[in-house]
């Protein structure tokens, strides 16, 4: 895994503002810095009122006052300007983590799989510290394998649609293709490339929440125009 990172906001006329910020993007660096310094409207004003940056860094810091490692790397480009949350990996190559502020003024963390899989960012950061640990990978990995369990047990059952869509379109069963992709080390892009007719029939985002300790999900049928997910 590398460690390109970029950040974006929605804001409220529903147009997306988004670009780079920054190597080293794992939660730990990037994703805590926005928590703690960036965490209020705002901040989030301010943050994206400097440009890109090739580091995330204190408040003020654009001015010389902090340290180098606490201070902001600004490239002096404006954030890129979109209509949808689905550009904000369109103009860099190659990345790793988003960070995105949405309107309901909370950062997310968007894992660029083939499904884009939106993750509250405190979900993140709280199981950094309660875990003492300095990476997220085998979270994400936990919510890969959750959303395909969610998707081919939990969503297919509920979904008669769904059900008739894999008669129709496969010749094995959706219990068979749930155990070929949990032997899988990477389930989601397993999906894709084994099942991609599968995969193609959602909408390429899914949103991530919790109940009861539990992840839930957002998954929507494909639509000819995609749903921004704070519509979900």
């Amino acid at each position: 895994m590398g460690d390109i990172s970029v950040m974006a906001r929605r804001l409220s006329d529903g147009s997306v503002q988004y670009g780079w910020s920054g190597n080293g993007g794992y939660c730990q660096n990037t994703g805590m810095r926005l928590m703690s310094w960036y965490n209020d409207p705002e901040k989030v004003d301010y943050l994206f009122g400097l440009g890109q940056t090739g580091r995330i860094g204190k408040p003020g810091s654009e001015n010389g006052n902090g340290d180098w490692y606490d201070s902001h790397e600004l490239t002096g480009y404006p954030f890129w300007q979109g209509t949808s949350e689905r550009q904000i990996f369109s103009k860099i190559a190659f990345v790793d983590y988003g960070y995105f502020y949405d309107t309901d003024n909370k950062w997310y963390y968007v894992v660029p799989d083939p499904f884009r899989i939106k993750i509250p960012l405190e979900f993140i950061t709280e199981y950094l510290n309660e875990n003492d640990c300095d990476f997220e990978f085998d979270y994400l990995d936990e919510i890969r394998y959750s959303l395909v369990i969610h998707i081919f047990w939990f969503y297919y059952n509920e979904n008669p649609e769904f059900r008739e869509y894999i008669a129709e379109n496969l010749d094995i069963s959706a219990k068979e293709i749930l155990v070929t992709l949990l032997k899988d080390k990477f389930p989601v892009g397993c999906l894709y490339d084994k099942y991609n007719q599968v995969y193609r029939y959602f909408d390429d985002w899914v949103v991530v929440g919790r109940a009861d300790g539990k992840f839930t999900f957002k998954v929507r049928k494909k639509e000819e125009k995609h749903i921004e997910t704070i519509e979900w």
